[in-house]
């Protein structure tokens, strides 16, 4: 059993005590200091950021990530949707997964993304076939090829970092992009070609001419569709057009917006499109589908769940950057991969105090019965809000 981290990038190894602790807590024969160690265990990986990854089959690993139920308040163990299962006699696999709510999705969850293998996040031409923007039925494999572009914007969020924010940590515009790209580097469009290669992080006619240009000269596609990517902030997408500060008229596509979180929010938002021929044959570039995720701000890339969050979001932000100066050291994370309720966000101090906060006023499910998770619906005003955050961090300093 090995932790890793979201990149794929291994941490280290479990040792064979923590390794009796985490099976202990997968088949749910622990009691007492046992269970308090297996979970201070399991929260400080979940804390980190990282994930678990299992040992049970000889060239792959299944990999899981810690969760918080939000009907008990308990940890859990989930497999990640879209890794390798485990071996039919693993103790891990087993998956808490709510499954009345996962029948009611039209579409699976985003999910990680291995680095390493090629993307597939467009189907090949075939004979006889419509564009890929002409509306009716899509088949399985479109709506697969569909997701994985939702799944792939997720994953470069996590995988660079840009789900967490500390004061020490902060980096301008121009590093994130470059942490975007780095990161786009090591998922290949095809066999050995890196999708950085063909990636452009900004949507404009100057820059799409760019990609055309490249994608048209390339040798490396051979008979597979030739595509490329863009990537940017962008203020809105409505009506089949994507929106930014550089066209009043906005940029079409022709297929799908998939959204993170299923519900559309006001910008800005961090955009992901295809970029291919629509038809075979045809030697004109366009947008395809386009993921979007919405953002804190167009010069911070945090990942924002809800239109609602923004305000007290930028007042957590203000708030760490206060209590750095007085000295102590808060790092905010928020799971996009994974996780149950994708409005939680987990704030830790490096005196090891774990606070878990929801922003938004409508709860998702019944409130954890735990007393370091906090909703803000539940305070008189931001004001007191904040004071509460500050305190439960600063009275550590005492």
């Amino acid at each position: 059993m090995r932790i890793i981290e979201k990149s794929g990038t291994l941490v280290r190894t479990l040792t064979p005590a923590e390794e009796v602790l985490a099976r202990g807590f997968a088949s749910g024969t622990l009691e007492g200091h046992r269970q308090l160690q297996a979970n201070q265990l399991l929260m400080k990986i979940r804390t980190e950021g990282q994930w678990l990854a299992c040992d049970c089959q000889p060239h792959t690993l299944p990999v899981m990530n810690v969760t918080l139920n939000s009907n008990t308040g308990t940890l859990f163990l989930k497999n990640n949707p879209g890794t390798p299962e485990h071996a039919s006699d693993c103790v891990f696999i087993k998956d808490e997964r709510d499954s009345e709510a996962g029948a009611e999705r039209d579409e699976p969850p985003a999910a990680w993304l291995a680095p390493d293998v090629p993307l597939k996040l467009i189907g090949e031409f075939r004979k006889g076939d419509s564009t890929e923007g002409e509306r009716g039925p899509a088949t399985a494999a479109q709506r697969r090829d569909q997701q994985r572009l939702l799944s792939l914007l997720v994953t470069l969020i996590e995988a660079s970092g840009l789900n967490v924010y500390a004061t020490h940590l902060k980096k301008d515009l121009t590093q994130q992009f470059a942490e975007l790209r780095g990161v786009a580097a090591r998922y290949p469009l095809v066999d050995r070609v890196p999708a950085s290669n063909y990636l452009e992080t900004r949507i404009d006619m100057k820059h799409m001419m760019m990609l055309k240009a490249r994608l048209r000269e390339s040798p490396v596609f051979a008979n597979h569709r030739r595509y490329g990517l863009l990537l940017d902030c962008v203020s809105d997408v409505r009506a089949r057009k994507l929106f930014n500060d550089r066209s009043d008229d906005g940029f079409d596509f022709q297929g799908h917006h998939l959204l993170w979180g299923g519900a559309k929010a006001s910008g800005p938002l961090l955009a992901l499109a295809i970029y291919s021929p629509a038809t075979a044959g045809s030697h004109f570039f366009e947008m395809i589908h386009v993921a979007t995720l919405p953002v804190l701000s167009r010069g911070h890339l945090f990942p924002v769940y809800r239109d609602e969050e923004r305000e007290p979001l930028k007042m957590l932000v203000s708030l760490i950057d206060w209590m750095a100066s007085k000295g102590v050291k808060v790092i905010m994370r928020r799971p996009v991969i994974g996780g149950v309720e994708m409005d939680e966000l987990v704030l830790s101090s490096d005196l090891d105090r774990v606070l878990s906060v929801s922003l938004v006023q409508q709860p998702q499910g019944p409130e954890p019965s735990s007393d370091t998770f906090k909703r803000y619906a539940d305070f008189k005003s931001l004001d007191t809000f904040r004071k509460y955050v500050a305190g439960f961090f600063m009275r550590e300093r005492e």
